[in-house]
This record gives structure tokens, C-alpha cells and sequence, in this order.
């Protein structure tokens, strides 16, 4: 039988080991399509499946690399019968039995992961208009199946936005989806949230007038990955739906304004959302980026920024950043608009697409939206199950 594997996965055995070196701290492997991997020997020796290293329930490591002997050798190796890689450490004299499938999955200087989460894909307005079906739209009546649920989560975390359609018309059918991704996140506004005219209200989203291209609670040093919407009735005049993606705005701006775009990914802007009950501040750039350059939040709840502070000319410059910014954001080149039907629910990624909405008249009709916030790793987390589901069931 093979060895176990240090997580929950499934690993297909594709290639196998045909040939074993140990030289330079490193376990070198030849593999019968010719690949060579090398393995450092700390690398390996903390990811043996033994039940001293992982604990063979929750999957996780029982140690710490500070355990490991530091004159760690490799005495002899073999290659099982059935492909697996055995072996021997000293001074500590334990063998570990390493699954083919995985030390090739998991090549330190190239992976070959199981699962990639799909990639991100900026648009804009003009490239959708030839799309048949933009913003990525499914059935209800199919989206139970775990293959039509996945392929709508992949929608969500490629396009930033995917919906739902004819979904029936109940309080808790914005629960019953997203409940099926992982925990909602509750804010101020609650767990869930009513999105419609209050006579006393804490937000401009519970009044008639337009709301711009913006994200969501900008003020918090977490600011939720995703939001969701379900709309229960929109019988008005106006209150169209507003999106952009405020990917495809940063790079425009990076690739046709670089000092502006400087400003945007270096300078912080302080927000603030004062309630009778609480105060939320926080500063940081409009546009977050992470070690390889790529752009991994966008913050930007314009009704939020509090006064700006700093010498005259980076405040001018600063102002001269945010007006491109909101130019794009609020231009029909990047800016989708549509009205969302009762039944239609529309995920957000709300640190990447901006949303909006039309005025519309208070007094004919009634708009009613359901939403909720969420992490985006529940999302992200919830397509690696599903994918390793499929594989289980497909093994």
C-alpha cells in the first residue's frame, strides 16, 4: 500500500522514480520521463509522513523545524515496489516512505500542483459588449450540482463578479448559497443586511441617490474579499447595478499615467466611518500590491476618505491620481450597467470590483437587496475542495 500524504489530497502517480543520488544535502531524483528533482535534506525530512512528524488525523506537523538533528544524513535510500521513495535518516535512524505522486507534485524548485486557483482576468466594458452572457451568469436550477456550483465560484474569482438567476424569491435563499462557500462575516451592518430606503439610516446604500463605482467598508484594516447581493423585489424607476473592475482601471493607470499610479500603490489615504455607536479608521494606499507587483486590493469608498493631510504638493498630486482614478472608474468604456431582477443573486469580489447603483425615485416601487460579506479565501478555499472532491471521486 502506498504511504500516506501529509494533507488530505490525492496524488495520481504519473512518473515514477527510476534512479536516487544523495549528494550536497540534497535527495536527487531521476524520473523515468527524465525529470530531475532535488530535494533538500531539511525540506524532506520535515515532510516525512510518519506518524512522529504528522499527526495521521489532523494532517498536521507534530514538529518544528528547530527539531530536526542538525547533522542530518541520508544513509541509504530505495525505491519501492510500488514507486515509493524510501528513506533512512541518522542520527535519529527513522525511515519515511515518501508517495511518488506527491514528492513529484511538490518538486521545491517546480511544483506541480493538484489544483490552480483560475486566473484573474481583467475587463472592461468594450471587451464584454461582444459577450454573450457578461457579468458570467448561471441557472439556479442547476447551480445545486457541485459541478455547475464550482464552475460559478471559478467564474467569481476569474471575472470578480458572477451571478445567480431565478433563485426563489425568499429571505434565506442569499444563505443557502453562500453558506454552501464557507462563513459569512458579519460587520456593523449584522450578518446579513437589508439593503433598501430606511427613514433613519447610517449609510448612503439605505437612501435613493446614486452611488459611484466604489468598494466596501474601506475603513477596515481587513476590508472583506467578497460581497453578495440578492435581490428580493426592485419594482422602481433607476437603481440600475453599477460595476468596473478595478483591475483593469490600476493597470491603465500603471501602464498609461506610471506617477499617478505611484501615488495610488504608495501614498495612504486615511478613511473613516463615524456611526452613533462606532468609529472605524484606517490609512492605507487606494491600491495594494504584493511581493511580484500584482495588484491584490482595491479600496476605494469615496464617501469615506477623511481630510488628507501632508505638503501642498503631494496633496496636489495626490488629488490628480484620484480624479484619473475615478475618471476611469466612472467612464462607460469600464463601467457596466444593469438592472438586477428578484431571484438574481451577484457575487462581488469587493477587493477588486467596484459597485454602484443608478438614483432612483423613492416614491414608485420598491428595491430590496439581501447582502452579506465574506472572505475571500472561503472562496479560493471552498474550489480547492471541490476540485479534490471531483479527483476522489474520479480516482
Amino acid at each position: 500500500m502506498l504511504p500516506d500524504v501529509p494533507d488530505f489530497d490525492i496524488y495520481a502517480i504519473d512518473h515514477l522514480p527510476e534512479n536516487l543520488i544523495v549528494a550536497d544535502q540534497r535527495l536527487i531524483i531521476t524520473w523515468d520521463d527524465g525529470k530531475i528533482s532535488h530535494y533538500p535534506f531539511v525540506w524532506l525530512r520535515e515532510y516525512s509522513p510518519d506518524a512522529g512528524t504528522f499527526n495521521d488525523i489532523t494532517r498536521e506537523q507534530n514538529i518544528a523545524v528547530t527539531d530536526l538533528p542538525d547533522e542530518l544524513n541520508i544513509s541509504s535510500t530505495e525505491i519501492g515496489a510500488d514507486g515509493s521513495v524510501i528513506v533512512n535518516w541518522q542520527p535519529e535512524n527513522l525511515d519515511s516512505r515518501y508517495h511518488p505522486g506527491w514528492l513529484r507534485a511538490h518538486c521545491p524548485s517546480n511544483p506541480k500542483p493538484n489544483f490552480e486557483l483560475p486566473k484573474r482576468t481583467p475587463w472592461t466594458a468594450t471587451r464584454t459588449a461582444t459577450s454573450q452572457a457578461f457579468p458570467p451568469t448561471f441557472s439556479g436550477a442547476l447551480i445545486n450540482t457541485d459541478k455547475e456550483f464550482s464552475e460559478w465560484l471559478g467564474a467569481l474569482h476569474s471575472s470578480g463578479v458572477a451571478v445567480i438567476t431565478d433563485l426563489p424569491i425568499a429571505p434565506e435563499a442569499l444563505e443557502k448559497v453562500v453558506d454552501r462557500i464557507g462563513p459569512i462575516r458579519t460587520s456593523n451592518f449584522g450578518r446579513i443586511f437589508d439593503v433598501e430606503l430606511k427613514a433613519e439610516t447610517n449609510s448612503n446604500a439605505y437612501t435613493s441617490q446614486p452611488l459611484r463605482a466604489h468598494t466596501d467598508l474601506a475603513t477596515r484594516e481587513y476590508q472583506p474579499g467578497l460581497q453578495f447581493f440578492f435581490c428580493m423585489e426592485n419594482s422602481v424607476s433607476g437603481g440600475e447595478t453599477i460595476l468596473t473592475d478595478g483591475l483593469a482601471v490600476a493597470e491603465k493607470i500603471r501602464t498609461d499615467h506610471p506617477d499617478e499610479y505611484a501615488f495610488l500603490t504608495e501614498q495612504p489615504i486615511p478613511f473613516v466611518n463615524t456611526d452613533r455607536d462606532s468609529e472605524y479608521r484606517y490609512e492605507v494606499p487606494i491600491l495594494e500590491t504584493d511581493h511580484h507587483g500584482d495588484i491584490t486590493t482595491v479600496r476605494f469608498t469615496y464617501w469615506l476618505r477623511a481630510p488628507m493631510t501632508g505638503d501642498l504638493a503631494t496633496l496636489d498630486s495626490l488629488y490628480s491620481a484620484l480624479r484619473l482614478f475615478h475618471h476611469y472608474a466612472d467612464h462607460e468604456d469600464y463601467q457596466l450597467r444593469f438592472p438586477l431582477k428578484p431571484g438574481d443573486l451577484i457575487g462581488v469580489d469587493n477587493r477588486r470590483v467596484l459597485h454602484g447603483r443608478t438614483g432612483f425615485s423613492p416614491d414608485v416601487g420598491h428595491r430590496w437587496l439581501r447582502g452579506c460579506y465574506m472572505e475571500r479565501e472561503e472562496l479560493e478555499s471552498r474550489l480547492r475542495v471541490l476540485d479534490r472532491q471531483r479527483r476522489f471521486r474520479s480516482a
